[in-house]
């Protein structure tokens, strides 16, 4: 836990507490909120000792949230531009009346004007944490007819929704870690101590990994960095060269069958295809790869046989390896690793933790071939998503007219900012909702002021298959919205008014988590009936569920027809020769080549928060290039001298 709060308040303040948790990243902390009863003001927020599975653990991130909830930089007013968008932004401030009235009319006319789905939405990373705004935007798209949806997912993890969705029939199945249990983690393009861990929903990832090391386990980070994970007491590090793990991957299954490493009562039981996947790895021996991944090629041996023979082994690959060339392909051999070792949905291994809702039985695919032709060739969706590298593509096009951005900023987190600013300067009509301007606010038309979290309602459903101790949660809003903030499905709600469409607000009582509420009364995972009464009369607000049985996984999880794994689906097969290729690519490198990777910081999350003054520490004020020594050294170069970042797609200047 880091103990990064405000000073405490006054004892003579008149305080309550109350049980909320943090919704700016996966672990969604539990915390305590101080209130001021007199000024119904958010004095600070405390981890919730009481938490039966957070336990009193919390990052500084979620702890000084109440410097973002008070910041005068916030959008507090519904704002209309008065000029164009060829110059700085000028915006006056309207009542949500006008606003709601102006918007409606203007997104009438768009659809008049081009048709039903000239109107195209961007949804942004916060909104996944968001159970009441992300439906709400989705029913008004559906109420408009948009065809054109694009969001932040495609970015960073839109690979796994496509390989799970044709290794298990449903792009909602991704296997977490049994780290209670797991005696060998090997761990992808994943830093937990600094970004916790993507597609896991666990308290303190860092004492887990200490736990699989104090009880005589092995952890293994596979990095291009020495990362901050990796101590002593939390793993080691196999540093392996940029963008080339669906090749040490693909030479730890070949080891495994080369060695008769398999696990064969698991391949029978569970798996299809095999033999596509033998033919698959056949190509990349670890003899082969090793120049390539730079590692040794007995080390890729020695790696492949310690999981195998581990009591237990299990494996997660995250952001790092997701936004490379080959992100489906490693996802894939990920969830064939797990497979083929017998680890795949067994204790210690790689399990599935439905919680109170199988999402995994409502994520099949609807159609065989999820790919169509467009205009920028042979493309699809992911959960309901185009690319969104392609949005300025749809702009520029004429497919896409007026666009609705939620909680999301994609000129600075998208590539190719130049393009998509001229793209948003010349739409008929944009409208973003959000808690602060933004360089895409810039470009609106109207910008209106949503609430924060601890504004609103929630319950952590984005968690569902992904808690490696299951529990639901309830928050109500910790205060009421400050100055003229709405929470998103309440604007979604006027809107849909004002254009004269069944919308929420037409009920007496309107309940925008009524849907989860359903869900709940479902559930068999409780001992009790779970509702939202009952969540709400809970200490913390928090019921716990049963630990995760691991046969779920092949029960309830995979949808594949007799509940058997593909292990060699068409997509991979599709993608096989551009794997190849992108080896033949690698092998003809120069040695001395550079490569530009990612990095989290520990002080700003995505393209947010890096304005608060509690994360703005003297190292963190700017972004600089991060090159190991002997590189610098070799470039008669120093650091904090300014250098040129040049690709085929731009240059930069950066220290």
């Amino acid at each position: 836990m880091v103990l990064a709060n405000p000073k405490p308040p006054h004892t003579d303040m008149p305080i309550s507490e109350i049980s909320t948790y943090c919704r700016i990243c996966e672990p969604q902390c539990a915390l305590r909120a101080q209130v001021d009863t007199d000024t119904e003001e958010v004095i600070r927020l405390l981890p919730d000792k009481n938490h039966p599975v957070h336990k009193g653990f919390a990052c500084h991130k979620g702890l000084n949230f109440t410097e973002l909830h008070t910041d005068p930089d916030r959008i507090n007013y519904p704002l209309s531009r008065v000029n164009d968008k060829s110059a700085e932004p000028e915006f006056e401030r309207l009542s949500w009346a006008d606003a709601t009235r102006q918007i409606a009319e203007r997104i009438g006319e768009l659809k008049d004007r081009y048709g039903s789905d000239a109107l195209g939405f961007y949804i942004g990373n916060p909104s996944a944490f968001n159970s009441s705004g992300r439906d709400a935007a989705r029913r008004f798209a559906r109420a408009m007819g948009a065809r054109y949806m694009f969001g932040s997912g495609t970015q960073d993890c839109s690979n796994k929704f496509a390989a799970s969705e044709v290794v298990y029939g449903t792009a909602n199945l991704h296997p977490i870690p049994d780290f209670r249990h797991t005696r060998f983690f090997l761990s992808l393009g994943s830093n937990p101590r600094v970004s916790h861990v993507s597609f896991v929903h666990m308290t303190d990832p860092m004492d887990a990994l200490r736990g699989i090391v104090k009880r005589g386990g092995r952890v293994v980070h596979v990095n291009p960095r020495q990362i901050e994970s990796a101590t002593p007491a939390t793993g080691e590090v196999l540093q392996i060269k940029p963008d080339t793990d669906v090749f040490l991957l693909a030479a730890l299954i070949h080891t495994l069958f080369a060695e008769e490493l398999t696990h064969r009562d698991s391949l029978e039981q569970h798996a299809s295809n095999i033999r596509g996947l033998r033919q698959f790895v056949d190509r990349y021996p670890a003899s082969r790869v090793a120049a390539v991944v730079g590692i040794e090629a007995e080390e890729i041996r020695d790696l492949a046989r310690a999981f195998a023979s581990a009591d237990g082994a299990s494996v997660h690959m995250s952001t790092g390896v997701n936004m490379g060339r080959s992100g489906t392909l490693a996802y894939w051999l990920v969830q064939m690793l797990s497979l083929v070792t017998g680890n795949l949905g067994r204790e210690g291994g790689n399990i599935y933790s439905p919680g109170y809702f199988p999402a995994a039985t409502v994520g099949k695919p609807k159609q065989q071939d999820p790919f169509f032709e467009s205009e920028f060739g042979s493309i699809r969706r992911i959960t309901g998503s185009l690319p969104g590298n392609l949005m300025a593509d749809h702009i520029e096009a004429g497919l896409v007219k007026g666009l609705i951005v939620m909680s999301g900023n994609p000129i600075l987190s998208m590539a190719g900012e130049t393009r998509l600013q001229q793209a948003l300067a010349g739409l008929d009509f944009m409208l973003v909702i959000d808690i602060y301007p933004s360089a895409t606010s810039a470009y609106a038309d109207y910008v209106l002021p949503a609430t924060d979290w601890l504004e609103r309602a929630d319950i952590n459903s984005v968690s569902l298959g992904f808690q490696p101790e299951p529990y639901v949660q309830y928050t109500a809003p910790v205060v009421e919205p400050k100055y003229e903030r709405k929470p998103e499905w309440r604007i979604f709600g006027e809107l849909l008014q004002a254009l004269g469409l069944p919308s929420i607000l037409d009920q007496d009582d309107p309940d925008p988590l009524a849907r989860l509420d359903r869900q709940l009364a479902h559930s068999d995972s409780a001992e009790h009936p779970l509702s939202m009464d009952a969540l709400k009369s809970a200490p913390s607000g928090t019921i716990t569920l049963p630990l995760p049985e691991p046969e779920l996984l092949f029960e309830l999880g995979v949808q594949h027809e007799q509940h058997k794994v593909d292990c060699f689906p068409a997509l991979m097969e599709q993608g096989s020769d551009a794997c190849e290729a992108l080896f033949k690519e690698l092998e003809g490198e120069p040695r001395d080549l550079l490569k530009l990777i990612t990095l989290r910081t520990n002080y700003m999350v995505n393209s947010w928060m890096h304005n608060l003054p509690a994360l703005k520490r003297d190292h963190a004020l700017d972004n600089p290039l991060h090159m190991h020594p002997d590189d610098i050294s070799e470039r008669n170069l120093k650091s904090g001298v300014e250098v040129q970042v040049k690709t085929e797609y731009g240059t930069i200047i950066a220290t």
